[in-house]
């Protein structure tokens, strides 16, 4: 069996390079789109992005789950049929959406009050198909713990996105209107990875098999799907309604409203989503590694393990937390030469904290079997989410929305934690480590914060940003390892071959 670790560092460190390729992009274009067309997009994408949900959302990871399991017990040739049982699923659904959409042009007139997202919309639908075959393909290779083309292939699909953004965007091609080339980019990028992935799949030992298990993937994929379902559904409603709620509340006009939502979506949250090149990176590697060891009955590994990656989730969850609140104003103007996303950031750093802990947790339930618990923690997330936004939208405008996922993440971790602890026995001992390393950030951030300010007035942004992390860098890892926090012996833990 794979070193946990020698794993989480290869998909680690595609995942990072992914990520800042990806941030990097974003910054290209929210300035080469503005942030109301962002916004355009991130009403149209929701839509798609709900679709997607049904047919490939928790089929690849229930895949990845059960190829696990047939690996330990040697059954290779039944992930084999699962994964085109899995297609043939995804498909099915994928292919009639694509078919009701185009039959029935009106229902996007219905869905969409801004015109503008029609046309964007319906060259992105493609992307329902294309999205079966890549989540279902990649599931397989998870859980058979191929992790360089698991990694290779989403470090391909970033670098692919921007290139074909970049070329459409320059108008190089001058029959595609430069407001839609991004959504012709994400299809073309789309077409490409499958194609990759199919050839991947027959290199290394995949065959055509007939479809075989499709009632226990749909049993363990439905709450999945539910979850992922809702969470989309709820993400749509809030493109759609926060502006007209804005425009109602703090009497912007369309324009003005859609442009905050372009920020808070399109420039915050993919900053805030950064640290999950770590975090996510753990997440990925942990299911098939506790899918198996729960295969052998091995709980009290799964315990210690578990205990020891939310640790380290919470850890890294620290670090740009601090860095977020402590330099947001900076971060804002730096990356987006806009102060008002700068003090966005500020806020909304604090969903960092629960955001790394609560996926692994997430992960490490489905890995388990779990999939009602994770919906009933998403449920209620989303309910706490929707309740706190349109009650305090009309008080503190689009800071709701950052305060609404705050108090939602922190919700759903309370609950999932709750459950894995009537599943297994936690270590409390790092746990208890996670959060002192949440209260040392707290304090590095209110003590960078002036700082930051400071250096921002009399020098530059990029002054105060660099000098903020350059001081987390160095006094962060001092502080964990006086405090016991990182350990020699939970790297030797983790890292051990004692279970199959």
């Amino acid at each position: 069996m794979k070193k946990i670790f020698k794993s989480f560092a290869l998909v680690t460190a595609a995942a990072t390079v992914t990520r800042l390729l990806s941030f990097a992009f974003k910054i290209y274009l929210s300035r080469a789109l503005g942030a109301e067309i962002l916004g355009v997009y991130q009403i149209a994408t929701s839509v798609i992005a709900t679709l997607v949900c049904v047919s490939a959302s928790g089929i690849p990871v229930t895949l990845s789950r059960m190829t696990a399991e047939n690996s330990a017990l040697g059954r290779r040739s039944e992930s084999q049929k699962l994964l085109s049982a899995a297609i043939v699923l995804s498909l099915s659904f994928a292919l009639t959406a694509c078919a009701v959409f185009v039959a029935f042009p009106s229902l996007s007139s219905l869905l969409f009050s801004d015109s503008r997202c029609i046309p964007i919309f319906y060259i992105m639908l493609p992307l329902l198909v294309t999205a079966a075959l890549y989540s279902c393909l990649r599931g397989w290779f998870w859980g058979n713990r191929n992790y360089g083309v698991y990694a290779a292939t989403e470090l391909t699909d970033e670098i692919t996105k921007i290139l074909f953004s970049v070329i459409l965007l320059s108008g190089m091609l001058a029959f595609i209107n430069v407001q839609e080339a991004y959504a012709y980019a994400m299809v073309a990028s789309d077409v490409t990875v499958v194609i990759l992935l199919i050839v991947f799949y027959f290199v290394c030992g995949g065959k055509l098999s007939r479809p075989h298990g499709y009632k226990p993937i749909v049993k363990s994929s439905l709450p999945l799907t539910a979850t992922r379902l809702s969470g989309s559904m709820i993400s749509t409603l809030i493109s759609l309604s926060l502006p007209l709620l804005l425009c109602s509340a703090a009497g912007l006009t369309t324009g003005q409203a859609t442009a905050e939502l372009g920020r808070a979506t399109g420039m915050v949250m993919p900053l805030l989503f950064a640290p999950t090149a770590i975090t996510g990176s753990l997440a990925v590697v942990v299911i098939p590694e506790l899918a198996s060891l729960n295969a052998g009955n091995d709980m009290d590994r799964i315990g210690k393990t578990l205990s020891l990656a939310v640790k380290y989730s919470c850890i890294v969850s620290g670090f740009f937390f601090a860095l977020f609140a402590g330099c947001g104003v900076a971060l804002g103007k730096l990356l987006y030469a806009d102060e008002t996303t700068g003090r966005y950031i500020c806020v909304a750093a604090i969903a960092v904290l629960p955001m790394g802990a609560n996926g692994l947790c997430v992960s490490a339930l489905n890995s388990l079997g779990k999939e009602t618990y994770t919906f009933i923690s998403h449920a209620a997330g989303l309910a706490m989410l929707i309740a706190i936004l349109f009650s305090t939208v009309w008080f503190i405008g689009i800071y709701a929305y950052f305060v609404a996922l705050i108090v939602s993440h922190v919700l759903s971790l309370a609950i999932n934690l709750f459950n894995l602890s009537k599943l297994v026995k936690l270590d409390k001992k790092p746990l208890l480590h996670a959060l002192f390393s949440y209260a040392f950030c707290a304090i590095a951030a209110l003590s960078l914060s002036p700082l930051s300010v400071l250096l921002d007035d009399v020098s530059s942004s990029a002054v105060a940003v660099f000098t903020v992390g350059a001081l987390l860098t160095l006094c962060y890892p001092v502080y964990l390892l006086s405090s016991g926090a990182l350990t020699k012996a939970d790297t030797a833990f983790l890292s051990s071959k004692k279970h199959k």
